[in-house]
C-alpha cells in the first residue's frame, strides 16, 4: 500500500469515530539548506512555532576562527598571510604581505590591515594602516573575502535543521523504526507538528515533513513500549559503563548531572504515552527511578569524597541545576522514496 493509500485509510478510520493518537511523521531536508539566524526565526514567527524549538545561536568567535581560515585558503596566491597577533580578551588578526626579493634574497613583510574580534560584547573592527594606491585593491579584496566568511560560518546549515527535528521527536514521541526516519508523534504536540511542516518549505523549497494520522489501533501501545524499554536499557548499559570501577573520568561527576535530565524527560514522556495509549508503565518507570537514584549516591558519595557540606536537600538541588541535555543517538533519516515514506517494516 503506497503512502496516499494509508493515509486516506487512517483518514478515514478517525472521520468514522476511531480515536486519533497522533501522527506518524518522516522529514526530508535538502544539503543545500543555509540561511541566516535572522532569516529563521521570521520564518519560525511567521508559522507561530515557539523560538524555544530553534537551534541554539551560531557562535561568532568560531565563525570569526573560521573566515580567517577560509579567507587565508582563498588569497593564499596573493602573497597575503594571515596573522594572529593576540587572543586574550580582544582576538586580532594581522593582514601582512610577504614581498620576496629574489637579487638580495631577502622576505620583507608590511602590515596591510588588522581585524579584532571583542569577545566580551561578540563585535569585530575592521582597522587599515596600509593607505598606499599599490595595495589598496588586495586590502579591499581581503577585508571583503573575510566578510564574506565570516557570514557564511554563521549561518545555519541542513545539520541544525536535521538536529532541531531529532529534538523535537525526542521530546514529542518516539522513533517507529529501529532505524529511525520515521516517528510517532503524539496528538498533544499536533500544533508544533503544523508548524515545523510550514517552516521547512519557507526555508528551502525542497524540505517537507510528511505525516500520516494514526487512529486508535491495538499494536500502537506495544511498539511505544517496545521503543521505550530498548531507550531505557540503553540509558542503563551507558550508566554502566561510566561508572565501571576500571574506568576513571575527571568528568563524572558532571555527566551524572546531564544523565539526571536524561531520565526525567524519558520519565515524562513515558507517562504522555502511557495515558495516551492507555498501557501500564510502572516497570518503565521504576527502571528510570532506580537509574536516577544511582546517579544521585554517586554524586552524593563524589562530594562527599571531595569534603564538601552537602545538605539533606542536596539530591533536589542537583535536578536544579543539570546542565545541557546529554544527546542519546538517534539515526540519521535514511533516503526514501514517497511510496515506501511509511514502511513501517512489519
Amino acid at each position: 500500500m503506497n503512502t496516499a493509500a494509508m493515509i486516506a485509510t487512517q483518514q478515514a478510520l478517525i472521520d468514522k469515530g476511531a480515536e486519533y493518537l497522533g501522527d506518524l511523521i518522516a522529514w526530508s531536508i535538502s544539503a543545500e539548506t543555509r540561511l541566516s539566524e535572522a532569516t529563521l526565526k521570521r520564518a519560525a514567527e511567521q508559522v507561530n512555532l515557539d523560538f524555544s524549538y530553534l537551534p541554539e545561536s551560531p557562535n561568532k568567535l568560531s565563525a570569526f576562527k573560521n573566515a580567517r581560515t577560509k579567507t587565508q585558503t582563498q588569497l593564499s596566491n596573493h602573497n597575503l598571510l594571515i596573522r594572529q597577533i593576540s587572543n586574550n580578551g580582544v582576538l586580532v588578526y594581522g593582514f601582512v604581505l610577504e614581498n620576496k626579493n629574489e637579487k638580495d634574497k631577502k622576505l620583507r613583510y608590511s602590515q596591510l590591515a588588522s581585524y579584532s574580534f571583542d569577545k566580551s560584547n561578540e563585535t569585530s573592527n575592521w582597522n587599515r594602516e596600509d593607505w598606499s594606491h599599490e595595495n589598496e585593491s588586495l586590502i579591499d579584496m581581503a577585508r571583503t573575502t573575510f566578510d564574506k566568511w565570516y557570514a557564511w560560518s554563521q549561518e545555519i546549515t541542513s545539520k541544525e535543521i536535521r538536529a532541531m527535528l531529532t529534538e523535537f521527536v525526542k521530546k514529542a514521541g518516539v522513533p517507529f523504526r529501529e532505524r529511525g526516519g520515521t516517528y510517532f508523534v503524539t496528538r498533544s504536540y499536533r500544533l508544533e507538528l503544523t508548524a515545523f511542516r510550514e517552516l521547512l518549505p519557507l526555508i528551502h523549497r525542497e524540505n517537507n515533513i510528511r505525516w500520516m494520522p494514526i487512529a486508535g489501533i491495538g499494536d500502537m501501545d506495544i511498539i511505544a513500549r517496545q521503543s521505550l524499554e530498548k531507550e531505557v536499557q540503553s540509558m542503563s548499559s551507558y550508566l554502566d559503563e561510566l561508572l565501571d570501577p576500571q574506568k576513571v573520568s575527571e568528568t563524572k561527576g558532571s555527566t551524572l548531572k546531564n544523565q539526571l535530565k536524561v531520565y526525567r524527560e524519558v520519565e515524562d514522556k513515558t507517562k504522555m504515552l502511557s495515558e495516551l495509549l492507555q498501557f501500564r508503565s510502572d516497570a518503565l518507570t521504576d527502571k528510570l527511578a532506580k537509574l536516577r537514584q544511582r546517579c544521585l549516591n554517586v554524586l552524593d558519595e563524589i562530594a562527599t569524597t571531595t569534603a564538601v557540606e552537602i545538605s539533606e536537600e542536596q539530591p533536589k538541588q542537583v535536578e536544579e541545576i543539570i546542565s545541557e541535555l546529554v544527546e542519546t543517538n538517534l539515526a540519521e533519516i535514511e533516503e526514501v522514496t514517497e511510496d515506501n515514506l511509511f514502511d513501517l517494516g512489519f
